[in-house]
C-alpha cells in the first residue's frame, strides 16, 4: 500500500468529537453571478467536428448614398441596371472546452467516526466551487472576447475611450488610458445609445412586453455610486412619492429580475467583480488580481480560501454592459461512445462525481476515495 497510496495525500476533513461539537457544520457560501442568466444556451453536438462555425450577417452595402439617394422618374427607368448592393458575412469559430479537477482523497478509516455532517458540508463545499469555477469562466470570457471596450477617464471624448465596436473587433483590447473613474451614469447611457444608434444592438424584451433595454453589471459600489448621483436619485424618489411599485422596487434593488429599466438600462450586482493593479498601456491588457487567497494546513493536507487584500484594495474594476444576443454558452452533448465502444456517460455543465475503485493493489478494502 505504501507505494499506491502516501499518507501525505490523504485528507482529513471530517470533523470528530474529541471536544463536543454541537449543532451541525455549517455550509460554506457561494459567490451570486447574474451573468450565465443573460447568455443564450445551446449545445455542442457530438459527432460532427472539433470545431463548429458560425456566421453572422453583416449590414448590406448600399451602392448609394443613404442621406440622399438617387431616385428618378418611373417612366424614365427602362434599359437601366442600377447601382449594386453587397452583403458580406462574418464567420466565427468555436472550440469545445473542459476543465478537470480533483477533490480530496479521503480514507474511510479517518471518517469513521467523524460528525456526521462533515461530509455533507464538504461535498456542497466542492459543488459550489464548481459552480464558481463556471462563472469565473463566463466572466473572464466576457472581457476576452468582447469586441467593445471603454475606459472611465476624465478630460477625453468618447471616441478616444470607446474601442473596438463591430464584429470583426472580437478580443479588442482596452485604450491604453488609465481609468480614473468611477463610471458615471452618463457615461453608461453615452455607450447604450452608441450601441443602439450607431452599432444597432439589440435591446432585451425589445418585441416583448417588459420595456426594451441594455443591462449594466456592476460591483455593489459602482451601483451604489449611480444611486447617488443626482438625476437618478431624483427620479427615483419621485417615483415612489407618486406611488409607483417601479421607484419602490428600484430603490430596493436594482437588479432586472425586480425592477424596471431605467431610461433604457437595467442594473445588475456582481458579487465579485474583475478587479485589476494596472493596465499594460502597451497591449490595453488588464493586470486582473485573484479574489481568493488560500490558507492551508499542511499535517493534514487540507485548506480553505479567503478573501484576497490585494483583489480588495485593487484600483481598477471592469463592468459590463449588454446587448441581447451578444454571447451565446453552448454545452456539449452527452457522448458515450457507440457500437461496442462504450464509456460511462460523461459529465458535463459541471458535475462532482464521488469515485472510488476497489483493486487488488492499491484500494483492495475500498478505504480510499
Amino acid at each position: 500500500m505504501a507505494d499506491c497510496v502516501a499518507p501525505s495525500t490523504l485528507s482529513d476533513i471530517s470533523k470528530k468529537d474529541t471536544s463536543r461539537l454541537v449543532g451541525t457544520v455549517a455550509k460554506s457560501l457561494a459567490a451570486n453571478s447574474p451573468f450565465v442568466n443573460i447568455l443564450e444556451g445551446g449545445t455542442f453536438p457530438s459527432g460532427v467536428s472539433d470545431e463548429i462555425r458560425s456566421s453572422v450577417q453583416m449590414q448590406a452595402a448600399p451602392g448609394d448614398s443613404l442621406a440622399e439617394p438617387t431616385f428618378v422618374c418611373d417612366t424614365d427607368l427602362c434599359g437601366t441596371q442600377g447601382l449594386q448592393d453587397l452583403t458580406d458575412s462574418v464567420d466565427f469559430t468555436a472550440r469545445l472546452e473542459s476543465k478537470r479537477g480533483k477533490g480530496p482523497r479521503i480514507c474511510m478509516k479517518k471518517g469513521y467516526a467523524s460528525y456526521k455532517s462533515t461530509y455533507l458540508a464538504a461535498e456542497d463545499s466542492l459543488k459550489k466551487l464548481v459552480t464558481q469555477y463556471i462563472n469565473a469562466d463566463v466572466r473572464a470570457q466576457l472581457l476576452k472576447r468582447s469586441a467593445s471596450k471603454f475606459n472611465a477617464v476624465a478630460g477625453y471624448d468618447f471616441d478616444s475611450l470607446f474601442t473596438g465596436g463591430t464584429e470583426t473587433d472580437v478580443g479588442v483590447q482596452f485604450a491604453p488610458i488609465l481609468p480614473t473613474g468611477p463610471v458615471s451614469f452618463k457615461a453608461i447611457h453615452a455607450i447604450a445609445r452608441h450601441l443602439k444608434e450607431s452599432l444597432f444592438a439589440d435591446m432585451f424584451d425589445a418585441n416583448g412586453e417588459g420595456q426594451a433595454h441594455f443591462r449594466f453589471i456592476g460591483s455593489s459600489d459602482i451601483i451604489e455610486s449611480l444611486r447617488n448621483e443626482a438625476d437618478v436619485k431624483d427620479v427615483l424618489l419621485q417615483f415612489v412619492c407618486g406611488g409607483y411599485k417601479f421607484g419602490e422596487e428600484s430603490l430596493r434593488g436594482y437588479s432586472w429580475e425586480t425592477a424596471g429599466a431605467y431610461r433604457g438600462i437595467a442594473f445588475g450586482t456582481d458579487q465579485r467583480p474583475l478587479r485589476a493593479t494596472g493596465i499594460d498601456l502597451g497591449t490595453g491588457n488588464l493586470t486582473l488580481v485573484d479574489p481568493l487567497t488560500i490558507v492551508s494546513n499542511v499535517s493534514k493536507n487540507t485548506a480553505y480560501a479567503k478573501l484576497n487584500p490585494a483583489w480588495a484594495a485593487a484600483d481598477y474594476e471592469v463592468a459590463f454592459l449588454f446587448a441581447q444576443g451578444s454571447f451565446k454558452r453552448l454545452v456539449p452533448e452527452r457522448y458515450v461512445g457507440e457500437g461496442s465502444f462504450r464509456f460511462a456517460p460523461q459529465l458535463h455543465m459541471g458535475e462532482l462525481d464521488w469515485h472510488y475503485v476497489i483493486d487488488n493493489d492499491c484500494n483492495p478494502g475500498g478505504e480510499f476515495g
